[in-house]
């Protein structure tokens, strides 16, 4: 009988569109988990990367051609790119965006193609050359859904469904915690500025405290992370905080953060009814 040669395993293979921070990102995930990866874009901008098939200009020959297909493309261009590629039967074609649904991709559905959605929840900075371990919001035909999880999690990620419907609440939560976060600390620093502390400075001073409020709402949650003097039920600091921002583009914002605050100390326990009636009294005055 003759003796079977086994062969090296084949690699399973995934085609990206758009090399921008989110493409370069899950190309390099994929790449570590043992996918070959091919890129097309239209211009690379001098971008390299190892391990990966970069290609620039007109869309490459049999391009795309791998089990996945992902658009790392702005929302808007999302449709244009779905109609400009020649998709298979079977080909899971997703995007990578958190706030549109699975309509854009109607063009890739008539060819075929399985699609679906892939949102990691995570800002990805400049230069990133691997996606962070997160959660990440999938949608899809069952194959195309079912196929994404599996995927999410061989890339360290932990998926988790949002139904169409829900995209948009999906994905204003999102950017209420990341960009509010950026706009938050923008304020603040504004504050600072009135201190005579440049915004360099200023943000160089509350990003350790912005660190800290982020330590404690992964070790010890919500309510339980919630610190300062509504936590304490103090009236008095907070008259005098409304005070000194009264007029100022921080005011708005300190009444309704710190409202969502009260009905957290509320829930946490530590400050007396009367305490936190007072401090509801001044922020809703």
């Amino acid at each position: 009988m003759p003796e079977m040669i086994k062969g090296a395993p084949v690699a399973r293979h995934a085609d990206i569109v758009g090399y921008g921070r989110m493409g370069r990102a899950l190309s390099g995930s994929l790449a570590r988990a043992g996918f070959r990866v091919r890129v097309w874009t239209p211009s690379l901008r001098g971008r390299e990367a190892e391990g990966i098939e970069l290609c620039e200009g007109p869309i490459p020959p049999g391009f795309p051609s791998g089990e996945f297909v992902f658009l790392a493309v702005s929302d808007r261009a999302i449709p244009t790119v779905a109609r400009s590629l020649s998709v298979r039967e079977g080909q899971i074609v997703a995007h990578l965006s958190g706030a549109a649904g699975l309509d854009v991709l109607e063009a890739a559905a008539a060819c075929g193609a399985e699609i679906g959605s892939l949102h990691p929840l995570v800002s990805v900075p400049p230069g990133a050359s691997e996606l962070s371990p997160c959660h990440a919001a999938v949608d899809g035909t069952e194959t195309a859904r079912r196929a994404l999880e599996d995927l999410a999690r061989a890339l360290g990620l932990r998926p988790f469904f949002v139904p169409p419907e829900m995209r948009g609440l999906y994905h204003a939560a999102a950017s209420l915690a990341a960009n509010g976060l950026v706009a938050l600390s923008s304020l603040a620093a504004r504050l600072f500025e009135r201190l005579g502390v440049a915004r360099p400075e200023a943000v160089e001073a509350l990003v350790p405290l912005l660190g800290s409020a982020v330590d404690a709402l992964r070790s010890r949650g919500l309510p339980a992370a919630l610190t300062g003097p509504v936590a304490r039920g103090d009236a008095e600091t907070v008259r005098r905080h409304l005070q000194v921002l009264e007029s100022t583009d921080a005011e708005a914002a300190y009444r309704a953060l710190m409202l969502e605050a009260l009905a957290l100390s509320r829930e946490l326990g530590e400050a007396s009814a009367e305490a936190l009636d007072a401090i509801a009294t001044l922020l809703k005055s």
